[in-house]
Order: structure tokens, then C-alpha cells, then sequence
């Protein structure tokens, strides 16, 4: 397996050939369409993972590549090759955003090998924000090395989340309710963002209901190499859908007693 250095260099001139893309819709009102599940894709989404995967598959034609619009394939195009080391795109993070003009949008891309999330790359172009992780190497912020907070009390932490609506639908909002009572106070920074602001240490605790693993894959490694954790509702490793909880290593527990 190649060095995960050269790996990382090669995830973060993929993300901003993507971002160059999909910069060049952004607020330009882009033609859209609504999927199968009821969210949106653009023309910026479609033609940032095409860009992707044909640099992907130039350097690791062996490997397999699962993104949001295309789906899992063999980095090359066909069936996917079995234990294959897969990476993961979502083209465009926050594309409900990115339809408004709202510039909190991020390219995600990961690699999984062997079953882990082993880096990770979240570059936000509208923003000027490139947050990066690779298990071993640390978490930066447009090269400078991030980490999160050492606040303990819980009465003293931020709390991001996404739409409050999407809480009552998966019956978090007694959860949610009892996150806003006990921290200092709350911001609605939903998508990769509210994830990257606890890596970074601007913010505590960030909970989405509802996700799917490639809008996730990318930020375990980040999140964890600055020192925080990012789990399901019960603690387990975060895997392919479902609710997400980012905390700080001193407030997950505190976090997930809530949850139950």
C-alpha cells in the first residue's frame, strides 16, 4: 500500500479539482434535479465526481470508488473488485446550500481500507477552509495542525446541529432538547461544517440525525486525529448510515448518556 503521505497529497489535488468544478456553478443557479430520496443533485454534484473518478481510476485502477450520484463501481467502471481498497466521494457536501448561494459546501473524499476510515479530505473552496486527517499523520486546517477543545463541562460547550425537523423525524428531539438546556449555547451549522468546527476546536458537539457514509467517511479521520470522537448513538464506530454524534474526547460520554 502506498505511503500514507503520497496517499493524502493525492486525495487533496483530487478534492480541489473537484472544487475548481463545482466553484464554477456555484451561485450561477445550476441545473438540478431531485433524486429517488428526495434530495437534490446538480450539475456542479454530477461533474465533481465524474472529475474524481477519472483521476482515481488514472492512479488506482484496481481500487473501487463509492460516490453519492454514481454509486459503488471499480475505480475503471464496472463491477466492484471484492476487498478492494474504496474510496469514498460526496462531490458536494451541503448541496441544499450550495443550490441557495449559502457557501458552507465541502468536496468529501475518503479511503477505506480493510474496513477503516484511514483518511480523509474536506475542502469547502467558498470558504477558503481544507481540512485533512490520515490516521497517524494529524488533523490540519489549511495546513496548520488543528485540535479540539479541552473544555470538560458540558455547561461550557457549543452544540451544532442540523434541521431541528429532521430530529423529530428520527425521535431525537428529546435528545436535541436536552443538548440545547444543558450546554452554553447552540448554532445550526449542519453538514461537514458543524463536524470540522469540533475538530478545530471553535465548537464541542456536533449531531446529525440522519447520514450516510459518504457524508461521514471523510470526517472520522479528521475528527479523531484532532482528538475528538465521532460515533453512533450508542458509541460504536460510526459505519454506513444513520444518526452521527462528534464530540470532544472529555464530552462524548457525557453526550451519549443523553442519547440513551
Amino acid at each position: 500500500m502506498d505511503d500514507i503521505g503520497r496517499l493524502l497529497d493525492f486525495t487533496l489535488e483530487c478534492a480541489r479539482a473537484g472544487g475548481r468544478i463545482a466553484m464554477g456553478h456555484f451561485g450561477r443557479h445550476p441545473e438540478a434535479k431531485r433524486k429517488e430520496d428526495g434530495s437534490w443533485a446538480t450539475a456542479g454534484d454530477w461533474e465533481t465526481e465524474a472529475q474524481i473518478r477519472i483521476r482515481i481510476a488514472r492512479a488506482f485502477p484496481d481500487h473501487n470508488i463509492l460516490g453519492e450520484e454514481e454509486g459503488l463501481t471499480r475505480s475503471g467502471g464496472g463491477e466492484p473488485l471484492d476487498g478492494a481498497p474504496t474510496w469514498i466521494v460526496d462531490p458536494i457536501d451541503g448541496t441544499n446550500n450550495y443550490m441557495a448561494g449559502i457557501p458552507i459546501w465541502a468536496t468529501l473524499i475518503a479511503l477505506r481500507l480493510d474496513g477503516r476510515f484511514v483518511l480523509g479530505v474536506a475542502h469547502s473552496p467558498a470558504i477558503g477552509e481544507t481540512y485533512d486527517g490520515a490516521l497517524g499523520a494529524g488533523a490540519h486546517l489549511n495546513g496548520e495542525a488543528i485540535h479540539t477543545d479541552e473544555t470538560t463541562k458540558l455547561g461550557d460547550a457549543t452544540f451544532c446541529y442540523a434541521g431541528v425537523k429532521t430530529f423529530a423525524e428520527q425521535g431525537l428531539r428529546p435528545f436535541y432538547d436536552s443538548l440545547i438546556e444543558r450546554t452554553w449555547r447552540s448554532r445550526g451549522f449542519g453538514d461537514f461544517w458543524g463536524h470540522m468546527l469540533v475538530a478545530r476546536g471553535a465548537a464541542h458537539i456536533m449531531v446529525e440525525p440522519r447520514l450516510n457514509v459518504w457524508d461521514v467517511a471523510a470526517l472520522v479521520p479528521i475528527v479523531t486525529e484532532a482528538g475528538g470522537r465521532i460515533t453512533d448513538p450508542t458509541g460504536n464506530e460510526w459505519t454506513d448510515t444513520g444518526p452521527c454524534i462528534t464530540a470532544t474526547s472529555a464530552l462524548h460520554s457525557e453526550v451519549l448518556a443523553l442519547a440513551r
